[in-house]
């Protein structure tokens, strides 16, 4: 242990860094080392975290390094920044190619926050985060109006910033009929079959659509084999100009996610720091023009039938976002679910712009069980493939901690995010991310536990930029975590900031920077987010609207008269159920398929959002996992077939005494109006026993 000591001592920071990872990695240094309090360099200034926070601070310090100007990431054309750090084209990898509306955001809210005096590094004035900011409101209004670029106010996903100027991305689909009105029918028969065989493209639907393949070998230089006849530079342009074809695709979260951090920066320069700078007002002007621009693009992607939002529009082919469906048939894509990244960024959009509060209460959710080391178990809200920015967003934006259920659950959701990697020596959180699979990008990395899907998750490769939202939730929690985790955090430094993550297999980074999940890591921990959206919110007469979306419910006792219960099995099986003053009973000496429903008198349902779920029962027989659904009062949207519902995953434990759960559930539209509560017992339950009471069941406001 001196020696690697003495080491470390003589060399530099680098040095020291690449050393202790290997120290790290020989098992020479325990992960949870204790030492000194990292220390950072001069000129930077964090108000809002506080110096008994060396551990975030000196994370925050190092990433924001990433916008130092010697990195060179943002475009000296738009102002844009680029996607991310990597650029090695023999890999197949242009990050530094093109940009995307979510770091576009992102980046703007960053300088917003400099500009404000928020946040200080040294290579960075307040000055010129002001003028580089002003250059990218800029050029969003330019873009806006570019129809190659955008199509009702909204901007397409992609940017290519490959040449200089501004581009949109390249197909990804292309239709024999395109081909034949390019190269003639005669010709395009036979050119079709040959993109197939070089498998430039995969033919799908009828076999006149297919998706593009761009892969080494793709490209002008290669028309021989099974393009061979088509060498000619003439012909070969044509076809290249069909599969090389320039389009516009306008998706409803990646502009999302834009406007709600235009929203953001317009909070920031509200601050009085800045607020009557000529140049921070001339911002304010420009970027509310870009917003206020949007609006036709929003209600063109809100869907009245469905209640809900669409994926998006890919314009230059005008079809709505979705797939074909196994018999062919084209399926429109929704916004669909709650326990996603794009819930705040949807909130905002449909408080902006004056939209259905359906499109936020048609969001379903799961909730599932989560058992700690403690031996505690935590109901959290399940993101769909368990990736920990689905949980909690980029930022935590529309004052969600503000409200005790939302707080409870995001405290709650950030325990089993520190509790598992804690457990599996993980210097980071399950997220989706570049996994250390070679060039993989992937959603797939997440806790098994708190999945919906059901496929396998990835569970060695951490990534470091949900630590930021994290933080904005439970500062303490996560610097403790950041404490026990820093000798192999630091190992992840660089001077552009830290790498994506941490392959916990392979033992080493995973040497992928992006803008989005870096920037999210520099906002989560200076945590601005919900103070500068609530500061323009308020700036548009909005916040009581923001006040209704996360109005609390009553609650109620669902057991009581005149509520109604009744319960049922499969067809034909034996089953008895009795009401008293105890509770309601359900007893089978065989069970197959067992439910128990408690439905609301009232035609409007009753109001349990934010409420905490009490569920008093006895269990005679085995334990049985169960779920509970609440279902909606019926409405117009909401009796579309194919929306996701919203269950609550739980385990009945065997006891002879009462036994009781508490599940606390979101504040949210969609449990405003609840007309059924169903209990239902799963396969498990299946050919036994069954002998059951409910004692008591009732919403009431936290405690």
């Amino acid at each position: 242990m001196s020696i690697v000591a003495n080491a470390l001592e003589f060399f530099g920071r680098p040095e020291r860094r690449l050393l202790a990872g290997l120290a790290l990695a020989m098992g020479l240094v325990p992960a949870t080392a204790s030492a000194a309090p990292p220390e950072i360099e001069p000129g930077f200034r964090f108000p809002t975290v506080p110096e008994e926070h060396p551990h975030a601070r000196a994370l925050l310090a190092n990433a924001l390094k990433y916008i130092g100007p010697e990195n060179r990431i943002f475009d000296p054309a738009s102002g844009y920044p680029f996607e991310g750090w990597n650029q090695d084209p023999a890999r197949g990898i242009y990050l530094r190619s093109f940009t995307q509306l979510t770091a576009i955001g992102q980046g703007m809210e960053i300088l917003a926050n400099v500009a404000a005096g928020v946040c200080e590094a040294p290579f960075v004035s307040r000055r010129e985060a002001l003028a580089l900011l002003g250059r990218q409101a800029r050029t969003l209004l330019v873009d806006q109006s570019d129809p190659r670029l955008s199509a009702d106010g909204l901007l397409g996903n992609f940017l290519d910033l490959a040449t200089g100027r501004r581009l949109g991305p390249l197909t990804t689909d292309v239709t024999w009929d395109k081909l034949a009105a390019a190269i003639g029918a005669g010709k395009a028969e036979a050119a079709w079959r040959g993109l197939e065989a070089k498998g430039w493209i995969t033919p799908r639907k009828d076999g006149r659509e297919a998706a593009v393949n761009r892969k080494p070998g793709f490209g002008w230089e290669h028309f021989n084999g099974p393009l061979e006849a088509f060498a000619d530079n003439a012909t070969k342009q044509k076809i290249m100009d069909v599969l090389d074809e320039r389009v516009v695709m306008t998706v409803f979260v990646d502009n999302a996610n834009l406007s709600s951090s235009v929203a953001r920066c317009l909070g920031a320069l509200l601050r009085p720091e800045v607020a009557e700078d000529p140049e921070a007002v001339a911002i304010r002007k420009s970027l509310e023009t870009f917003l206020e621009r949007q609006a036709e693009g929003y209600a063109r992607l809100y869907d009245p039938a469905a209640g809900q939002f669409y994926f998006g529009r890919d314009v230059t082919h005008d079809r709505l976002f979705g797939w074909n469906d196994l018999e062919g048939k084209w399926v429109t894509g929704h916004v669909d679910y709650l326990v996603n990244e794009f819930r705040g960024p949807a909130t905002f959009i449909v408080l902006r712009y004056g939209m259905p509060a359906d499109a936020i209460a048609n969001l379903g959710f799961k909730m599932k069980p989560y058992r700690a080391a403690d031996g505690r178990s935590r109901h959290v809200l399940a993101p769909w493939e368990g990736s920990a920015f689905q949980g909690l967003g980029f930022e935590l934006t529309m004052t969600e901690l503000e409200r005790p259920s939302w707080r409870r659950l995001l405290e709650d959701f950030v325990d089993v995010e520190v509790d598992y990697s804690t457990r599996h020596g993980l210097p980071g959180f399950l997220s989706e991310s570049y996994s250390g699979r070679g060039e993989q990008y992937t959603g797939s990395i997440g806790i098994p536990e708190v999945t919906v899907a059901p496929d396998p998750r990835i569970t060695d490769a951490p990534s470091l930029y949900t630590i930021g939202p994290a933080y904005a939730v439970s500062p303490a929690r996560v610097e403790a975590f950041l404490a026990a985790q820093w000798p192999l955090i630091e190992t992840l430094q660089t001077d552009h900031g830290p790498w994506e993550g941490y392959h916990a297999t392979e033992r080493g980074p995973i040497l992928f920077q992006t803008s989005a999940h870096t920037f999210s890591l520099i906002l989560g921990l200076l945590g601005t987010a919900s103070d500068n959206m609530k500061a323009y919110l308020e700036s548009r007469g909005l916040h009581e609207n923001l006040e209704r979306i996360f109005r609390p419910g009553a609650g109620a006792d669902l057991l009581a008269e005149p509520a109604a219960v009744f319960a049922w099995d499969a067809p034909a099986n034996p089953l008895t159920s009795r009401r008293d003053d105890q509770g309601f009973h359900v007893a089978s000496p065989k069970a197959a398929e067992p439910g128990v429903a408690f439905v609301a008198p009232a035609d409007s349902g009753v109001d349990l959002s934010g409420t905490v779920l009490s569920l008093r029962y006895r269990l005679k027989s085995p334990a049985a996992p169960a779920k509970i659904a609440l279902k909606p009062v019926k409405t117009e949207t909401n009796s579309a077939a194919g929306l996701i519902a919203t269950e609550l995953f739980v385990e009945l434990a065997p006891s002879s005494d009462e036994a009781e759960l508490r599940i606390q559930l979101p504040a949210t539209p969609g449990l405003a109006r609840i007309k059924e509560v169903v209990l239902s017992l799963g396969p498990d339950a299946k050919g036994r026993p069954l002998e059951l009471s409910i004692l008591g069941l009732a919403a009431s406001p936290p405690r």
